[in-house]
């Protein structure tokens, strides 16, 4: 199964590497900058957008955001060809590993975001205590890492 120049090869293995750098925790949006993400997929740089659940109610306040942390997490690079970069946003909330309309407020932001930057805006992965989902393609899953939830 071939993936999209833009896709994760390893979605666990970026969800490991942004929670080494952040304590991931319900309420919190990350977005990382990933260099060659279907092939060596490395975790460059990640910053917090939001730390409040649920997502901002209107999509614009998301795409306010998003643009923000992509021109930080980008900054200036020399570039040529097709872009090697790629976002991945994280969102932790409870609940069903299944993406929501919360959730999707984040991709449409994305959509409108106009970040202007030669990156590919990537794929969504939403993680709970049950597991993740990507909003890939292919639509990957696994149970693990999973958030931990204090009893």
């Amino acid at each position: 199964m071939g993936h999209n120049p833009w896709e994760l090869r390893d979605p666990a293995a970026t969800l490991d590497g942004m929670a080494r750098r952040h304590e991931l925790r319900p309420g919190l949006v990350v977005v990382g900058l990933v260099e060659h993400p279907d092939t060596i997929q490395q975790l460059l740089d990640t910053t917090i957008v939001y730390e409040q659940s649920p997502a901002p109610g209107d999509v614009r306040d998301c795409a306010k955001l998003i643009r923000t942390a992509a021109r930080r997490l980008y900054g200036p690079r020399l570039t040529a060809g097709l872009p090697r970069h790629s976002f991945v946003t994280v969102v932790i909330r409870q609940g069903a590993p299944s993406l929501c309309v919360d959730d999707r407020r984040w991709l449409a932001g994305w959509r409108l975001s106009d970040h202007r930057l030669d990156v590919w805006t990537g794929e969504l992965i939403l993680l709970t205590e049950h597991g993740w989902c990507s909003s890939s393609t292919h639509h990957a899953t696994g149970a693990m890492p999973s958030l931990a939830v204090a009893a």
